[in-house]
C-alpha cells in the first residue's frame, strides 16, 4: 500500500486548468491556478485497489500514473473545497481473491467510495461486496455491466459497443470471416459474450466467425489454438484478452506466419509501453477499438469532447508518459469523483455520488458525452460512436470516423 504517493507541485499549471476546468471545477485560467493557495484542510481519501503487479500490471500501472496526475492537478489548484486530494493505494495483483481481501477492509471502516481496478474480472469480485448502503464502486474497467439498482459504476465504452464498432470496420474493408480467440477467465468470457451479442446486429450480418477459441491467460503457449485458427481461413482476428497474455498470442500468430491477418484487440491494450515492448511480434495490422481518448486533438471536431482530450493530453505530457486508454481509464473516473465531492460536499454518502452520478448530462470527457440517467446503465460513459485506431509504433493514428465507419465513408 501506498498513501499520496510522490505528492509534488506540478510543473505544468496549465494542464491542471485544461483538464479540470472542462468538467467546470476549478477557474478556467493558468493564472488561477498559479496563484491558489495550497489545500490546507484534511486530506480527502481516495481508496484505489488496482492491478499494479500481475498479468494486467501494463493497465493498472497506467491507471495509477493517471490517477496520481490528476490528484497534482486538484491540489495544485487549490484542492477539493480547499482539502488535498490523497491516494490510498493497494495492489490486488491481478487477482480477484487479492482484490476482495484488499477491499473488504474498507468496506468494514464504511469508506463512501472506491475506485477498483483494473479488469473485468477483478473488478467483478469486488462489485460483490456493494451494498444499497454503499460503498459507491468505480470499476476501471469497461467489461462489466453494473445492475441499474446497484452502486457500482463502469468506465470506458461497453464491450459489445466496442465490438459493434470493430466489426462495422471489417465489414465496411471487406472483412466477414472473422475468428476469435479470449482469455479462460471472466474478462475474456464476456468479451466473447458481447462480441456474438453485437453479431446480432442487423447491419452486420453476413460476418460468419470461423473459430473460436480460448486459453488460460497463464500459459506460455498458444500454438495449438492459433494453428486452429488459421486452418478455419480467417480475414480478420479478434484478440480478447488484456496485458501480457496478448503477447503469447502475438508470439504464436508470428510463429505460425499469421502476422498479416488484420487484428483487433481489447482497449485495455491500447498502451504505448506495452506495444513498444512487443513490437518484434506485433502484427502488422493491429486495430484498436476505443473512444476519442486515443484521438490527437486536431483529429477531433472542434468542441467540448476536443478540449477534454487536449487537457487530458497535458496531463499525460506533465506525467512523462504516453496516451493510452488506460491513462483515461484512471483519468475519467477520478475526474468525475472530484467533482462529485465539491458539488455534493465532503461528506458524501455512497447513495448521494450514485444519485449524482446517475444524472450526469452530456458532461464532456476524455470518451466522448456522459449522459446517464436512473434507468440507464450504470457507466461513466454511454458513448456508442466508437472509434477505430491503429498504433505505428510511434502514436495511435485514427483510422475511422463515429462508429466504426472508416474514414471517408
Amino acid at each position: 500500500m501506498r498513501t499520496n504517493r510522490g505528492l509534488r507541485r506540478v510543473v505544468c499549471a496549465g494542464a491542471a486548468v485544461g483538464a479540470l476546468a472542462v468538467a467546470g471545477i476549478v477557474p478556467a485560467t493558468a493564472a488561477s491556478a498559479v496563484t491558489s493557495k495550497a489545500p490546507k484542510g484534511s486530506p480527502v481519501v481516495f481508496h484505489v485497489v488496482v492491478s499494479e503487479t500481475g498479468f494486467a500490471a501494463s493497465l493498472g500501472a497506467t491507471e495509477v500514473k493517471a490517477m496520481e496526475g490528476l490528484r497534482n492537478e486538484v491540489n495544485a489548484a487549490g484542492g477539493i473545497r480547499g482539502h488535498p486530494m490523497v491516494l490510498t493505494i493497494k495492489d490486488n495483483n491481478s487477482t480477484p481473491a487479492t482484490a476482495v481481501s484488499l477491499a473488504s477492509k474498507w468496506v468494514g471502516e464504511k469508506v463512501p467510495f472506491i475506485l477498483n481496478g483494473s479488469v473485468t474480472a477483478v473488478d467483478k469480485a469486488v462489485d460483490a461486496l456493494a451494498t444499497p448502503s454503499g460503498p459507491f464502486i468505480y470499476d476501471l474497467s469497461p467489461g462489466d455491466t453494473p445492475k441499474i439498482t446497484s452502486t457500482v459504476f463502469s468506465a470506458g465504452v461497453g464491450i459489445e459497443t466496442l465490438a459493434k464498432g470493430y466489426l462495422t470496420y471489417f465489414k465496411a474493408k471487406g472483412l466477414t470471416k472473422v475468428a476469435i480467440i479470449n482469455g479462460s477467465t471472466s474478462s475474456g468470457t464476456f468479451g466473447y459474450g458481447d462480441f456474438v451479442k453485437a453479431l446480432e446486429t442487423k447491419k452486420l450480418s453476413g460476418i460468419t466467425v470461423t473459430s473460436h477459441q480460448t486459453f488460460t491467460p497463464t500459459a506460455t503457449s498458444v500454438t495449438t489454438q492459433m494453428a486452429a485458427i488459421k486452418a478455419s481461413h480467417p480475414q480478420a482476428l479478434v484478440i480478447w484478452v488484456t496485458g501480457a497474455p496478448v503477447g503469447t498470442v502475438f508470439k504464436g500468430m508470428s510463429s505460425l506466419g499469421m502476422e498479416t491477418i488484420p487484428t483487433v484487440t481489447t482497449d485495455g491494450n491500447g498502451s504505448y509501453t506495452l506495444l513498444t515492448k512487443l513490437k518484434t511480434v506485433r502484427p502488422k495490422k493491429l486495430y484498436i477499438a476505443s473512444g476519442t481518448e486515443l484521438a490527437r486533438p486536431a483529429e477531433l471536431k472542434p468542441g467540448p469532447v476536443r478540449s477534454a482530450v487536449a487537457g487530458m493530453d497535458r496531463a499525460v505530457a506533465a506525467e512523462h508518459t504516453h496516451v493510452g486508454t488506460g491513462f483515461a481509464l484512471g483519468y475519467t473516473p477520478a475526474l468525475l469523483m472530484v467533482d462529485a465531492l465539491k458539488k455534493l460536499g465532503l461528506h458524501a454518502t455512497a447513495k448521494q455520488i450514485t444519485s449524482y452520478m446517475e444524472h450526469l448530462r452530456h458532461v464532456p470527457g476524455v470518451f466522448g458525452y456522459h449522459t446517464t440517467s436512473p434507468k440507464s446503465t450504470h457507466r461513466g460513459s454511454v458513448v456508442s460512436d466508437v472509434h477505430v485506431y491503429t498504433f505505428n509504433g510511434r502514436s495511435f493514428v485514427l483510422l475511422s470516423s463515429t462508429g466504426g465507419r472508416p474514414l471517408g465513408k
